[in-house]
């Protein structure tokens, strides 16, 4: 391996590691996001039993007081939806920038790669051109001698 080949292979390593690294943050944002989604889905069902009861309740008759704590109730029950998809939003864009630097390490890994690749191909070509004349020498030699 030249010196060159091995200048860059630290280089690829690194950006191999950046993608590891990108790939998790994004697989740890949707991990956030399901869990988020999951909870808007608990309070959606939560809401909806609550104003059921409250149907239920309003209809047989019950008492004011009652039937106020249970519309406070559900209005805060609004009051913690809207604030999970507040939350869901965010966790959004944040996973849209994560798949962003996910692509962008991903891409700068195979570039990367490519170049240190070719550089190999070079060192290799160069290698067997050496290889070459020197077989070539040798041969000469020999015609020489006999």
């Amino acid at each position: 391996m030249n010196k060159r080949v091995k200048r860059l292979q630290p280089l690829k390593e690194l950006a191999g590691m950046r993608e590891l690294r990108e790939a998790s943050a994004l697989g740890e944002a949707e991990r956030r996001l399901t869990e988020a989604e999951r909870r808007l889905g608990d309070l959606l069902r939560y809401r909806q039993e609550y104003e059921k009861i409250f149907q239920q309740t309003a209809s047989a008759g019950a008492a004011m007081r009652g039937l106020r704590d249970q519309q406070i109730f559900i209005a805060r029950l609004g009051e913690a939806v809207r604030a999970q998809q507040l939350v869901i939003e965010q966790i959004n864009d944040e996973c849209a920038q994560a798949r962003t630097q996910w692509r962008e390490a991903a891409t700068r890994k195979q570039v990367v790669g490519k170049v240190v690749d070719r550089a190999k191909a070079e060192a290799n070509m160069k290698d067997e051109q050496r290889l070459q004349v020197e077989s070539d020498e040798r041969a000469i030699q020999t015609r020489v001698r006999s």
